[in-house]
């Protein structure tokens, strides 16, 4: 996959701007303030119609503006397409070769981006919520059928948690909505932790190679696993058992005590929790390592390579780490990197690259 050209219109700090950039390596420089991260996150939100920074979307828009406009033209499956979201103080609306699209199923996917940033690092020590986000996100550019079963879960987990308010205020147990949307939530849940499972699965064996290759230590073994809430036997049965279980409780509380939302990633090394066990440096490898995992199994699955983006990362890796992941760049993976100076990055990809200097949301020569 290839971005091409990227044209933003009252975007962050970018007025107007249309952009070309090389198929290979394109190196972001300047100060901080300027707009590098925010041609990252562009690119990013044209892949899965999402910031990585923010969820509100006001904030992307630039002051004193109603609307922002994202569009890139980009090569997916040998097949040029163009790209838009169009931000709104109040909507959001997606299109594809100017054609509006409805269902967000049928947008991710078109661009698959990796996109590497600073807080990544933090993934392995993180709550919950982070890498529940990290599979979710992930998984998604890949199962269409993931994003749209998901998306109605979340629909329907907010709907039962606004019933179970209605049910505490009237003082009762249960009743035949609730049941209803159990139902639904165990029947969906079933195909969404299969999904989870083997994509967890996948990564984690891909994990476990890479993470020996950089580290260079056949003794250190990193296993990922889901932790689900179920703990017997995955079936819309025993997921539906658990909710009648739970009836009193959430109504009490007026929230869903169990489902996918609740779930965990877990990371390990040798057997233990790497959030407790593993170095800092071990903890900052395994992350390294997930990233490119991630790109190999995205390959796999679409049998084409995904844009990657580095955000300011490669000041925060040491030597080994820093040229290790510049190896793997010369892979033929079109990559985007910000920082504020190429004197410290001392590898042949800064020859070939294209360098892109950026001053107060504009390209300057």
């Amino acid at each position: 996959m290839i971005v091409k050209s990227l044209s933003l219109s009252n975007f962050r700090n970018y007025n107007r701007l249309f952009i070309e950039f090389n198929q290979d390596i394109n190196i972001l420089i300047g100060d901080n303030g300027q707009g590098k991260t925010n041609l990252i996150e562009a690119i990013y939100l044209l892949s899965v119609g999402k910031s990585f920074k923010t969820h509100i979307i006001k904030q992307m828009i630039m002051f004193d503006y109603d609307f922002a406009k994202v569009k890139g033209e980009v090569i997916s499956n040998n097949k040029k397409r163009y790209l838009e979201i169009i931000l709104g103080n109040d909507f959001k609306r997606a299109k594809i070769d100017d054609q509006d699209i409805y269902k967000i199923s049928e947008y991710v996917g078109l661009l698959n981006v990796v996109v590497f940033i600073p807080d990544d690092l933090y993934l392995v020590k993180g709550g919950p919520r982070n890498r529940r986000r990290f599979v979710d996100v992930e998984l998604s550019k890949i199962s269409p059928i993931y994003v749209f079963n998901l998306s109605k879960y979340n629909n329907l987990l907010k709907e039962r948690n606004k019933y179970l308010k209605v049910l505490n205020k009237k003082n009762m147990n249960s009743d035949e909505y609730l049941e209803v949307l159990d139902e639904q939530l165990a029947k969906l849940q079933v195909e969404l932790i299969k999904k989870r499972i083997k994509f967890i699965n996948k990564l984690g064996e891909k994990v476990k190679l890479i993470y020996q290759m950089i580290s260079k230590k056949d003794d250190e073994i990193i296993d990922l696993c889901y932790l689900c809430f179920l703990k017997n036997e995955i079936n819309y049965e025993n997921i539906l058992s658990m909710y009648k279980k739970n009836h009193q409780r959430d109504i009490r509380y007026m929230q869903t005590h169990i489902g996918i939302h609740k779930d965990d990633l877990g990371i390990y090394m040798n057997g233990n929790i790497a959030d407790l066990f593993a170095s800092q440096g071990q903890q900052r490898t395994i992350v390294l390592a997930m990233k490119v995992a991630l790109i190999e199994l995205i390959k796999d699955e679409i049998g084409e390579y995904p844009v990657l983006l580095l955000d300011d990362v490669l000041s925060e890796l040491d030597e080994t780490r820093k040229n290790m992941l510049l190896d793997i760049l010369n892979q033929k993976i079109q990559t985007f990197i910000t920082t504020t100076s190429i004197d410290g990055i001392n590898h042949q990809i800064v020859e070939k690259a294209k360098k892109i200097y950026i001053k107060s949301g504009k390209e300057v020569a």
